[in-house]
């Protein structure tokens, strides 16, 4: 269970973490970068922070060196901009969880189509005619 203050901090290192990361930042590796998380200890003094880069060119571990070399840069940034008694480390960390989601919302559409097949073959076959009536042929001379 997390104070109101912890809540408040976060939400407040969220958003500036977000203008920062998002707008702020000269490196290119940090270009497209956007937060979608962060977490505050109870006592305010580490915060985890989680990133998803939007260029699949670039790998995680580019993405994450270069945000541990702007660590420095970006604590003396909440220092200035957030008026905290202390400034927490920040330690960052990937979050694949929308890649997990993308792919998990590509399964499922993937089994929709195949339910979707199947059921339109069952469609067609039940529409043939089946069963001892269908494989009579007409009588010659009838």
């Amino acid at each position: 269970m997390s104070t109101i203050r912890q809540e408040r901090v976060t939400e407040l290192l969220f958003q500036e973490l977000s203008i920062m990361l998002g707008n702020e930042m000269a490196d290119p590796r940090l270009s497209l970068l956007s937060v979608t998380r962060v977490d505050v200890s109870r006592d305010l003094r580490t915060v985890k922070v989680y990133v998803t880069h939007g260029d699949k060119e670039v790998s995680r571990r580019a993405v994450l060196a270069g945000l541990k070399n702007a660590a420095a840069f970006l604590r003396g940034q909440v220092a200035q901009r957030c008026g905290l008694r202390v400034v927490p480390e920040l330690i960052f960390y990937y979050d694949d969880a929308p890649e997990r989601a993308a792919r998990v919302d590509e399964l499922l559409r993937e089994i929709a189509a195949e339910r979707e097949a199947r059921a339109a073959m069952r469609g067609q076959a039940a529409d043939e005619p089946s069963g001892p009536a269908a494989s009579q042929t007409e009588e010659p001379g009838a």
